[in-house]
């Protein structure tokens, strides 16, 4: 009970006081980073598994009713529609895990350019706690890809300015060029592949 309350506390500080919150985080190991961001990406992913389990049961039903078949040989949909779910939860979890590290080590690049010195653990921590309200709201259609994504920026960029002391300015950019550079490079390498395939 003490430790719901905890995670409790924490969804509501990151979530409505970040600056208060993340000074308070700066000494946490990363362990208790990522224990807060496991378990709420795993709710998340339980939350999801059960919609993925429950859309294709319905799918299933349907199909049954219409006497289709996706694909002769196949198994019925109804009858893995458990695993599908089960799947969704385990690559849900390990996508969000691998997702949460590869962002902290790339915008990590990016907060030291700009003067940040606090070391990856600090950076590592604003992504894990700054995605909150990603973790919280990624299952409401509507707000998960909207005003989520928005408000996580936000916090990772309140978690940089107190975890690595940096200034607004110098936050703001290391988020921004750490999320264009890769678009650019994208839209670079995808105007001279379309040519060809076309």
């Amino acid at each position: 009970m003490m430790i719901q309350m905890k995670i409790l506390e924490r969804i509501r500080g990151f979530s409505f006081n970040p600056s208060k919150e993340f000074a308070a985080s700066k000494d946490d190991t990363l362990t208790e980073a990522f224990k807060y961001y496991v378990l709420l990406l795993a709710i998340l992913a339980l939350i999801l598994a059960l919609a993925v389990s429950i859309v294709a049961t319905a799918m299933a039903s349907m199909l049954a009713l219409s006497e289709l078949t996706l694909m002769p040989g196949l198994p019925e949909l109804g009858k893995i529609a458990p695993l599908l779910g089960a799947g969704a939860f385990v690559g849900i979890i390990a996508a969000g895990i691998i997702a949460a590290l590869y962002i902290a080590v790339w915008l990590h690049i990016w907060v030291y350019l700009f003067g940040g010195r606090k070391g990856l653990k600090q950076t590592t921590k604003a992504i894990t706690y700054g995605a909150t309200p990603c973790l919280i709201l990624g299952w409401v259609p509507g707000p998960n890809v909207i005003i989520a994504p928005i408000w996580s920026l936000l916090l990772v960029i309140t978690g940089l300015m107190e975890l690595h002391e940096l200034s607004p300015g110098r936050s703001i950019l290391a988020v921004i060029l750490a999320i264009l550079l890769p678009l650019i490079i994208i839209g670079v390498i995808a105007a001279f592949i379309v040519p060809i395939i076309l």
